[in-house]
């Protein structure tokens, strides 16, 4: 089966053989560092969403599904058909001598400035919803310059979270023990993204406690770590209510706030700074210390380490991939599969047409509820399409059939 990117190059180059010659536009994008190639953090695969002037003062948005590397926006014409995006469709800004161009992985064809972000922007670990973070960046291209390929380097516009843990007493044992870590006063939800700055915002969304973990810690050497880092929007610590770090284990809580200094480990590690929040594009390593004095329980914090989150072992740029994530992508892939005539542009979310046979074939990338959900679930009008369940269930079913009326 031919993938979202694939399927829609695929559909293009058949209405536009002469692809090499007719002027049409072509990206590519990498994570940006500073001692590395830009090649070793490319984007490879993906769909993307390039902002653009469509005339002096109007800005429009097109999706980019990348493959190979390569990524070429499409848009669509006045049939509503998929065309590939040209540079004579392309205008310079009123106010500027330069293209300009912003590319990012939010799923949005609409907005071209700030954009709303829900639950599905919600702090998160990374190994578990890499959708979660955000990449952007800008790129101008100077008048009379234009050329089949627009580079970008990208950035992470979230901020990753480790945390380290060390024992300092023989009477508290952290090896393959059960433990609960909650991260408190913090906001784990963003507000807002702005595509022309690629700013992410927490508006005024309120502080919570977030648990990072419940089960064992991994060793590593002679400190324990998280399965897995941490994604959280960028924000500023409140003075009066400054974030804790709690641990719980053998009935006994560890609780302390976190140090208010960090050393920076991309520049002078002997310089702590004043630690005020977590920063866009960078990653912070939490670091704690149990101990036990005079009977007293302590939890001891050093200064948290900070670095570009630009790790080429763990580039973490995502774009997500057409499908359904969540419950309420469900209820809108129902609700646009059963209009008549079908909801085409909405579709496109949640999976790919084969053009062919006009056949869809929708793609599951989480579990959709629950069985105790299944009596009140939406249903296909009929069964004229492909489901990929990849394992995951809808209501508890996993065949098609168990979704059509």
């Amino acid at each position: 089966m031919i993938g979202c990117a694939g399927a829609l190059l695929l559909s293009c180059s058949k209405q536009e053989p002469t692809l090499p010659d007719n002027g049409r536009v072509s990206l590519s994008a990498a994570v940006g560092k500073m001692d590395t190639r830009v090649s070793d953090g490319a984007v490879v695969d993906g769909t993307y969403y390039l902002t653009y002037y469509a005339t002096p003062d109007r800005q429009a948005v097109c999706m980019v599904p990348f493959a190979n590397s390569a990524g070429y926006p499409l848009v669509t014409n006045t049939t509503g058909i998929y065309q590939f995006l040209k540079w004579r469709d392309i205008s310079l800004p009123a106010t500027g001598s330069s293209y300009l161009f912003t590319l990012d992985n939010i799923a949005n064809e609409t907005e071209t400035t700030s954009l709303p972000l829900g639950e599905d922007y919600r702090a998160a670990a990374l190994n578990a919803s890499p959708e979660v973070d955000i990449v952007w960046g800008r790129k101008t291209v100077a008048a009379g310059a234009e050329n089949n390929s627009v580079d970008f380097t990208l950035s992470h516009r979230m901020s990753k979270i480790s945390l380290e843990i060390s024992v300092n007493s023989s009477n508290i044992v952290l090896a393959d023990k059960n433990v609960k870590i909650s991260f408190i006063n913090v906001v784990d939800q963003p507000a807002t993204f702005n595509r022309s700055s690629g700013a992410v915002s927490v508006g005024s969304n309120a502080m919570t406690e977030v648990v990072l973990h419940e089960g064992k810690l991994i060793q590593d050497g002679s400190k324990y770590i998280l399965p897995s880092s941490w994604i959280f929007p960028p924000q500023t610590f409140k003075t009066d209510n400054w974030p804790k770090l709690r641990i719980e284990l053998d009935g006994t809580v560890y609780e302390g706030p976190l140090n208010h200094y960090m050393i920076n480990v991309d520049e002078d590690a002997d310089t702590p700074v004043a630690m005020t929040g977590l920063n866009a594009g960078r990653h912070l390593t939490l670091r704690a210390s149990l101990s036990e004095t005079a009977g007293d329980v302590e939890l001891i914090f050093m200064p948290v380490w900070i670095k570009k989150w630009e790790e080429i072992d763990n580039i973490g740029i995502t774009a997500k991939q057409c499908g359904v994530y969540a419950e309420s992508d469900y209820l809108q892939l129902v609700e646009a599969y059963n209009q008549d005539p079908k909801d085409e542009k909405a579709l496109q979310k949640f999976g790919t047409l084969d053009l062919s046979t006009n056949r869809w074939t929708f793609i599951l990338y989480k579990n959709i509820g629950d069985a105790t959900g299944a009596a009140g679930m939406p249903k296909f009008k009929d069964g004229d399409f492909e489901m990929s369940f990849n394992g995951y269930t809808v209501y508890g079913y996993n065949t098609k059939d168990d979704l059509v009326n």
